[in-house]
């Protein structure tokens, strides 16, 4: 008698071990991206962030969403910067950081995601690219300038991503990531979580190795969210003869951007072009 009840006990225990481990990865797999963005969806316009020199310029793409973007018009002779931001806010939490790039008559156009601000839809790892393969060619076809790539944090991602599809004359990395896999891997504490991520972006195989245009690599080295080994990495891997890496000390994630930490250093590499 005992045995049996002991074993109905194992076998209750197996299933409900299966059962936490199916409903564990599950929501590991289908709810990573509300792990990992944080949109803000109460829309602000440029005026609302009091930086009245960006204009709104929706663009329709083919599957026909609405997607927003800000614009700046600055000297016909210097290149046109296209920015990709964070995994969080929208386009407004932004701006104010690129301001110095407008005072010196750069152009700037920046991108917002699905489900961000004002742009309706889902986020996923392919509308993210072919919304930004349709901001590409939407800006290319008003200038015959030089453009760059901005990307900061998870907006790097989108920048390398994107130089796939399109060339840049130039790409800014301000904080970036090897990999989601192993950005997950390092940070987050849940265990064999990085086993589970759907869309790794580990352009450390696949897009930095092909990599072979400027390319400035910025990164606090006391940023605790994505370490600075990662830029460090990335450099390392990256065949660019004109390549560059600063990493700032007693700067962390947050100050690099959103404290000016970094535009002087980008300020610099951009009277190259």
């Amino acid at each position: 008698m005992y045995n049996k009840i002991m074993k109905k006990r194992t076998l209750y225990f197996f299933i409900y071990s299966i059962f936490c481990c199916a409903l564990y990865i599950s929501v590991i797999y289908f709810f990573q991206y509300n792990f990992l963005f944080h949109p803000e969806t109460n829309y602000r316009t440029p005026q609302n962030a009091n930086t009245p020199e960006f204009v709104e310029s929706p663009l329709i793409t083919k599957d026909k969403t609405q997607i927003m973007t800000w614009f700046f018009q600055g000297d016909r002779d210097k290149p046109l910067i296209l920015f990709f931001h964070g995994n969080s806010g929208q386009l407004s939490k932004y701006s104010p950081m690129l301001t110095k790039l407008v005072q010196n008559k750069y152009s700037v156009a920046m991108l917002e995601y699905r489900g961000f601000g004002n742009t309706k839809g889902e986020l996923s790892r392919e509308n993210i690219f072919s919304d930004a393969i349709e901001f590409y060619d939407y800006y290319k076809s008003k200038t015959n300038n030089k453009i760059l790539f901005y990307g900061y944090s998870f907006g790097c991602a989108v920048a390398i991503g994107l130089s796939q599809f399109r060339k840049p004359d130039g790409i800014i990395l301000t904080a970036p990531f090897v990999s989601f896999y192993q950005e997950v891997k390092d940070k987050y504490y849940i265990p064999f979580a990085y086993c589970f991520i759907k869309h790794k972006y580990r352009f450390n195989n696949y897009i930095i190795k092909n990599l072979a245009l400027p390319v400035i690599f910025i990164h606090g080295k006391k940023d605790s969210l994505i370490s600075y080994k990662h830029s460090k990495k990335l450099f390392e891997l990256s065949p660019s003869k004109e390549k560059e890496i600063h990493l700032l000390a007693n700067t962390n994630h947050h100050d690099i951007f959103f404290k000016d930490k970094n535009i002087q250093t980008i300020q610099d590499w951009l009277k190259n072009f």
